[in-house]
Order: structure tokens, then C-alpha cells, then sequence
């Protein structure tokens, strides 16, 4: 299978067969990398996995674990079920305006615009400390008050220090704004960063595969 970047680009979708496996194969990847997502028969799941595993020896290919995923998708901000996504936010809040139409009628239009704007999802990189890093649910403050969460958190490569994302008020989500992270009974310094801080112009997923 021809998996070019130009055959195959960025944001496409394709069945192919991977060996003897039928591959629904969408040119996305949850880490801001190049890279694919596989959905495939539940009873060749073992097959395609030995065959991925076998095919990417050659070029080094090492495996890695769902936390290490976490922390690379938060260097892009992609929001996840369960974290940023629920039924505590609305999409308006979570930062993904682009995908609600206002101009149209939809289910829950009313609730949410009679919600308003109760908090904004942030990313933010924090100078904790060396030996743990943020899960999810420390609170962040300024000058002592509490005025918001983090909804999960983990270390960045890329920058050298811990990442997270959150929920803060409205009038601190701005880039830049400072503010501090509770972490083992101490407060670490956290600043507001733009949304996918990590490649903003999404080189390496568009690069030629």
C-alpha cells in the first residue's frame, strides 16, 4: 500500500490492507506527529498488531505508552473525553468555537447560550517540581484564590517542564496571564500559553509521509 504523502494526505481516509488485515486508514494521529489511526475487524486486532510491530523493527519502531500519548497531545491542545470534553463545559467554553455553527438551530443552542461563558479551556506550562507532575484536578490560583482546575496535566518533551490544560475564568484565559498550580502542598508558577504551543502550524503532521 502506497502510503505517500501525496497519495495519501493529511486529514484523508482509505481502506487498505495491512498483510491479510482490512484497514479503515485515516491520515490523523492524537500526538502532533504524522502518523495514522488504524480501525480494523476486532478479531485481527493481534495480527495487525504483530504485523506493525514486525514491519516497524526496521526502522526503529519503539512502542510507547497511553500517558506518553497524553502528554503529547496536550503540546498540541487537543482537548479528550473525559478531561476537557463533558458535561461540564459547553463547546463555546472548551475552546472549539469553530465547530458550532450559531447562525443554525441545534439541540442544547438555547442552554448554551443561556450558559454563557462560565470558564475558557487554557493551556498552560508550569515550573513544578522535578520528581512528579500534574495529573489533572490541581487547582489553580491567583494571589491565593482559587480560579479554576486542571483537567490533566504531564511533562513536555518539547519545552523541558510540565504541561497541563484547564478550566480558569474568563478574564484570565488571555496568553501570557500568570498564575499558580497547587502540587504537593506547594504552588509552582504556570503561565498561559497559545493553543498548540508545540509546531502551531502543523509541520511535522502535513510532512511528507
Amino acid at each position: 500500500t502506497v502510503l505517500s504523502n501525496k497519495r495519501f494526505p493529511w486529514l484523508s481516509a482509505r481502506r487498505i490492507e495491512l498483510g491479510m488485515c482490512p484497514v479503515n486508514a485515516i491520515r490523523v494521529a492524537y500526538t502532533g506527529e504524522l502518523g495514522w489511526e488504524l480501525h480494523h475487524p476486532v478479531e485481527m486486532g493481534r495480527y495487525l498488531w504483530d504485523q506493525l510491530v514486525e514491519a516497524g523493527a526496521k526502522h526503529g519502531m519503539k512502542l510507547v505508552g497511553a500517558r506518553a500519548q497524553n502528554w503529547l497531545r496536550q503540546e498540541k491542545s487537543y482537548r479528550a473525553f473525559g478531561t476537557e470534553l463533558g458535561r461540564d463545559a459547553t463547546p463555546l467554553e472548551a475552546g472549539l468555537p469553530r465547530f458550532v455553527d450559531m447562525s443554525k438551530d441545534f439541540r442544547g443552542k438555547g442552554a448554551m447560550v443561556a450558559t454563557g461563558i462560565r470558564a475558557m479551556c487554557v493551556t498552560l506550562l508550569i515550573d513544578g517540581p522535578s520528581d512528579t507532575d500534574p495529573w489533572g484536578k490541581e487547582a489553580l490560583l491567583l494571589n491565593g484564590e482559587k480560579i479554576g482546575r486542571l483537567t490533566s496535566g504531564g511533562w513536555s518533551v518539547a519545552f523541558g517542564k510540565q504541561i497541563g490544560m484547564g478550566y480558569v475564568r474568563p478574564d484570565l484565559a488571555a496568553v501570557g496571564t500568570k498564575l499558580k498550580v497547587r502540587m504537593l502542598l506547594k504552588e509552582w508558577d504556570a503561565e498561559v500559553v497559545e493553543d498548540s504551543p508545540f509546531d502551531p502550524a502543523n509541520v511535522r503532521i502535513r510532512q511528507d509521509g
